[in-house]
């Protein structure tokens, strides 16, 4: 038969029959409203969050997400949030069963269900589990009966860490120790808090429970993970998530529910910082201390810093004071442009063998507008083990860029690629393909000084804000370098370096834009656009004559 929607908006989903059942059977958690009803008419945004949770294909019924992500900052209560669906897991009709006459989808339980609470500590149980303990014992016994009674396990819903279904099944609290040993079949995982799995046997617990999800295909069993933003650099399940999901790099049955504060971040601006809290609570600023929770921003015993407080109450990834750049002055300065071919531009390279990215960047020589023209990178996973830069592709590819295009100069690091440079120098020209090492600090200094400054300003203001005169194309992979580099300080010199020395993240994008933003000054200090003469290079600079 197939689906047949009922009113505008109406998407294929169980979960409007998973709401109202929720409503009906189950109760806020531990806290000031604690056994209190749910009314999801006044937080619509978990309401539709579930919804799309038990999103179904309209053809065939099956649940097109095995992984749902729901991003919110602290105080959003989505450890509370995962507890409900964990209850509809264990106790409600929340697998396809067909279609009624209307072309609605029915539910159905799931046989034997095993639901895993992932506990980030091996003395505590989480606070999911302890969420879904405190309605299936303390409160659903009581209230509810018909619905929990029989259940058994939780003697004290705070130190509970299993509860057994009177059905069949199981609700677990699970540790990374247990996870190591267990060869479960799980319907239901929930990942809570994954900004926090940053060591090893967390990433090993999260990456088990992963794999046993796929040994159950009737049940169609799925994970639900919950986070606050990451510290970019600690490698956290979700800073790994939200990197691959801004790529574009996850499989289309994992959804993103995630929510930062948008545009500038000034904590002095308070009217902006009040309407960005306002924003990613969403339903829940009604009842939210908002005024106090700006208050606490510089209290240093509540946020170790400005950083923490973005993190946690804007929901936004920052890096820190260390960031070489702001990651709002990278996005602020992106602007759409097509740079024509036979247009003058100066370039920059910056290559590797194959533990790094390999970038050539090209520079607008009319305003300094940054492009790439080509980005090597490795792949993910096992593929980059035996992966290598492209050499022979590389080098074609600054030939055909300098028969495209009127390249004053290419400013090109020779580390790695010395021979090669000097080959291209031969056959293009001296005076054009100039060796340009990073390795010199003082002169890499400068450069990357030049272009951060006219990043962050000297250009026109648009509606009386700042603007900086270097803009960009807004290439994902350009920015994502800018983004991840981080100050490196040699004396009173201010370099760049990665956040740390085994980082998978490149920052080579950026280096190779310096050198392409360095040369074009060069070439205006050496006279171009006043005469076209020919440009040749004067101890590792160039002059005109």
């Amino acid at each position: 038969m197939g689906f047949v929607p009922q009113f505008e908006g109406h998407i294929c989903s169980l979960g409007y029959d998973i709401v109202d059942w929720l409503e009906a059977y189950a109760c806020h958690g531990p806290g000031d409203v604690q056994g209190e009803p749910l009314d999801f008419a006044l937080d619509q945004e978990v309401a539709d969050h579930i919804i799309e949770c038990y999103r179904l294909d309209p053809i065939t019924g099956r649940r097109l997400h095995d992984e749902v992500v729901f991003s919110r900052p602290k105080g959003r209560a989505k450890s509370e949030v995962a507890g409900f669906v964990v209850v509809a897991e264990a106790f409600a009709p929340v697998r396809f069963d067909g279609w009624n006459a209307d072309g609605l989808p029915i539910g159905k339980p799931v046989t034997s269900p095993l639901i895993k609470c992932l506990a980030t500590e091996e003395s505590q149980a989480g606070n999911t589990f302890e969420n879904v303990a405190y309605i299936v014992s303390d409160w659903g016994a009581d209230m509810h009966p018909e619905i929990y009674g029989g259940s058994s396990g939780v003697r004290q819903y705070q130190s509970a860490t299993a509860i057994y279904l009177p059905h069949g099944g199981e609700i677990r609290a699970c540790t990374s120790g247990a996870a190591s040993k267990d060869g479960g079949k799980e319907t239901h995982v929930v990942a809570d808090e994954t900004h926090l799995y940053v060591l090893p046997a967390l990433k090993a617990m999260y990456a088990t429970v992963a794999r046993n999800l796929g040994k159950r295909k009737i049940a169609q069993p799925w994970l639900h993970q919950t986070s606050t933003a990451y510290r970019p650099g600690e490698m956290s399940v979700f800073e790994d998530t939200l990197t691959k999901w801004r790529k574009g790099e996850l499989r289309e049955t994992i959804y993103v529910n995630h929510r930062e504060a948008k545009g500038k971040i000034d904590l002095d601006d308070r009217e902006r910082t009040m309407r960005q809290l306002e924003y990613v609570y969403g339903d829940s600023a009604a009842w939210q201390d908002l005024e106090r929770k700006y208050a606490e921003r510089t209290d240093t015993r509540i946020y170790e810093d400005e950083e923490q407080f973005i993190r946690y109450a804007l929901n936004r990834p920052q890096s820190g004071k260390d960031a070489w750049i702001a990651k709002d002055i990278v996005e602020r300065q992106a602007t759409p442009s097509v740079v024509e071919p036979g247009e003058d531009i100066a370039l920059g390279f910056d290559g590797s063998l194959n533990d790094d990215a390999t970038a050539l960047i090209g520079c607008r020589m009319s305003d300094g507008f940054l492009f790439p023209i080509r980005i090597w990178a490795s792949p993910e996973g096992a593929a980059a083990t035996w992966w290598e830069v492209p050499r022979l592709e590389v080098l074609a590819e600054i030939r055909a860029t300098c028969e495209r295009y009127n390249v004053s100069r290419l400013y090109a690091d020779p580390h790695e690629w010395r021979s090669d440079i000097e080959t291209l120098a031969e056959k293009i020209g001296e005076e054009t393909v100039i060796p340009w090492a990073t390795t010199n600090y003082t002169a890499m200094h400068n450069a990357l000084d030049r272009l951060r400054t006219d990043l962050m300003q000297g250009g026109d203001p648009v509606d009386g804000k700042v603007m900086g005169r270097a803009f960009h194309s807004g290439d994902r992979l350009m920015v994502e370098h800018f983004n991840n580099a981080y100050v490196a300080r040699r004396g009173r010199l201010r370099l760049v370096r990665k956040e740390h020395d085994r980082s998978p993240r490149k920052i080579d994008s950026l280096v190779a834009a310096t050198l392409a933003y360095e040369a074009r000054a060069d070439a205006i200090a050496a006279g171009w656009g006043q005469q076209r003469s020919r440009l040749t290079r004067v101890t590792g600079r160039a002059t005109a004559h």
